[in-house]
């Protein structure tokens, strides 16, 4: 069992790709949960009858700052439109950049194997998780914790208007204080946060697609 120490932010990331076993979709589109957990995983869920919601996490071991969305299990975006998300600078949370190394389950790889293109084109370091807390799982509980606070008392029931808020979700839970620790985004933006920035859409997925990196002056990348 490996043990990670950070000494900055966005020198590791985990990331977490998981089936909700508490959340799932009506056909309305809107936001249900069921206080029994699903028996679900991704061999079984197709025979639950349920419209399963997915959780899509990426969280900064040095600060535990994460960013998240949930998705339809019906409708799951390829990994690199997530990504870009998470790393691109955004117009409502401050948290951005792509890490030195990034830790995932083996499962990830094997449904998005073109990550193995971003890694040989962008030095990302790609290290398989050793155990399920290597993934961010405290995070992804936490998260989900939240979705049923930002359904009920922000009215973000339907799923979509849940989507158009991540940003916002994400800021306020990583701005919350624990009174022992400060709060993640504090933590995150005052400890010079370090990565690669690429805001540009098109050219992060020509990383990501590229089997070889064809052109070095074709990108244009910008250290945070």
């Amino acid at each position: 069992m490996h043990s990670y120490k950070t000494d900055h932010p966005n020198q590791v990331h985990q990331l977490n790709f998981s089936i909700s076993q508490n959340y799932y979709l009506l056909k309305s589109g809107e936001i249900k949960y069921q206080a029994k957990k699903f028996d679900v995983n991704w061999k079984n869920y197709e025979k639950t009858g349920k419209s399963h919601l997915v959780n899509f996490l990426i969280r900064d071991h040095f600060s535990n700052c994460f960013y998240a969305e949930i998705h339809s299990i019906s409708e799951i975006p390829d990994m690199k439109d997530f990504l870009y998300n998470a790393w691109c600078q955004k117009e409502y949370f401050e948290f951005c950049g792509i890490p030195k190394s990034l830790i995932l389950g083996r499962h990830i790889i094997e449904t998005f194997p073109k990550l193995i293109n971003f890694r040989n084109n962008t030095g990302l370091n790609i290290e398989l998780a050793t155990n399920g807390f290597a993934t961010g799982i405290r995070s992804v509980r936490d998260w989900e914790h939240n979705i049923s606070y930002y359904t009920h008392y922000k009215n973000y029931k339907m799923l979509k208007i849940f989507q158009e808020n991540t940003e916002i979700i994400c800021k306020d839970l990583n701005l919350r204080e624990s009174g022992k620790t400060e709060a993640n985004l504090n933590k995150w933006l005052n400890n010079e946060p370090r990565g690669i920035l690429m805001n540009d859409k098109s050219e992060f997925d020509k990383f990501y697609g590229l089997t070889t990196y064809e052109s070095k002056q074709a990108y244009q990348v910008k250290l945070i």
